[in-house]
């Protein structure tokens, strides 16, 4: 230790020594420079995707309450077919009911015709005959005869109230 050598010696290792770490620090950090340049590219693009798949996700969102805002106006729809479909059912029961009591009505009038008819055909009795019989019922010439009102007997309307004349009452009197 006291030659000067040892000094030397010893400083020529410390120096090999720092040199190796240093070195080794180098090869490190020139690593994880290769690591990095290699992973950053990887790192943007699984950003880029992570923000692709934010943006999808806020879209499919959107779907969603688009497709439930179409399914319940669909719904109401459906609601308001139904009760339609109710009402029309009622109504055509109601138009049913109605075509039997008009077929039955029908069907009462032809038999009442049918009477009416069969007793037409019969004679009619001597004293009802006589009973109405007037010439101008009777006697075809009498039934063209002219009009037995004469054509001043009735006031042309809207003369009423004339000099002279009584308003006509409305009740009893």
């Amino acid at each position: 230790m006291g030659d000067g050598k040892g000094g030397a010696d010893m400083s020529g290792v410390a120096w090999r020594v720092g040199a190796w770490a240093l070195g080794v620090a180098l090869l490190v950090a020139l690593g994880a420079g290769l690591v990095w340049w290699g992973l950053a590219p990887r790192i943007d693009l699984q950003s880029q995707r992570a923000d692709s798949a934010e943006k999808a996700a806020g879209e499919a969102q959107q779907m969603v309450s688009l497709q439930a805002g179409v399914l319940a106006e669909q719904q109401r729809q459906i609601g308001q077919i139904t009760e339609i479909d109710q009402r029309m059912r009622a109504l055509a029961q109601t138009v049913s009911t109605n075509a039997r009591a008009q077929g039955a009505a029908l069907e009462e009038l032809r038999r009442n015709d049918q009477a009416v008819d069969e007793y037409l055909r019969e004679r009619v009795p001597a004293g009802l005959g006589r009973l109405y019989e007037r010439p101008e019922t009777t006697d075809p010439a009498a039934y063209r005869s002219p009009a037995v009102l004469p054509a001043g007997g009735v006031r042309p309307a809207g003369a009423a109230g004339g000099a002279g004349e009584r308003p006509v009452a409305a009740g009893p009197g």
